[in-house]
């Protein structure tokens, strides 16, 4: 099977190429400490209140696979480069809404963006996400 020449700018390959390695290195910052210390992350799930109790575990098991194959994908398969993107942009969304649900709540609890991190929740983890989100839309343009 031919592949059609890729016709893009040389800028626009070199943008989709640096965001997608820099999300795929927050990704696996962010995953391997939940991998490694899953209950201390499913309590910080658990702390966000915002799933059934029963929904707790199996998220903060399989989510930080999730973020691995997503950060794979990005580096390593460029055929599913978009798809892990838009996963990559639908988990951003949800845990921005979640970590400004516990800011408008005015909750004190650990982000657990980064596992076992006990840095509260608060403006900086929605500014860094909201970084991510941009560089995630960089991105997804660039794949065009």
């Amino acid at each position: 099977m031919n592949r059609a020449p890729d016709t893009r700018s040389a800028v626009w390959i070199a943008i989709e190429w640096l965001a997608c390695l820099a999300l795929a290195g927050v990704l696996i910052a962010a995953a391997l400490p939940k991998i490694s210390n899953p209950d201390k992350f499913a309590l910080a799930v658990y702390q966000y209140q915002l799933l059934p109790s029963l929904l707790v575990n199996p998220v903060a098991i399989y989510l930080p696979w999730l973020e691995v194959s997503c950060a794979a994908a990005l580096v390593v398969l460029p055929s599913a480069r978009r798809g892990a993107l838009l996963l990559v942009a639908g988990m951003l969304v949800a845990f921005t809404l979640a970590i400004a649900w516990v800011v408008i709540r005015g909750q004190a609890i650990p982000c657990g963006c980064f596992g076992d991190d006990s840095t509260p929740a608060g403006w900086w983890s929605l500014a860094r996400n909201c970084g991510l989100l941009v560089l995630t839309a960089l991105a997804l343009r660039a794949t065009r």
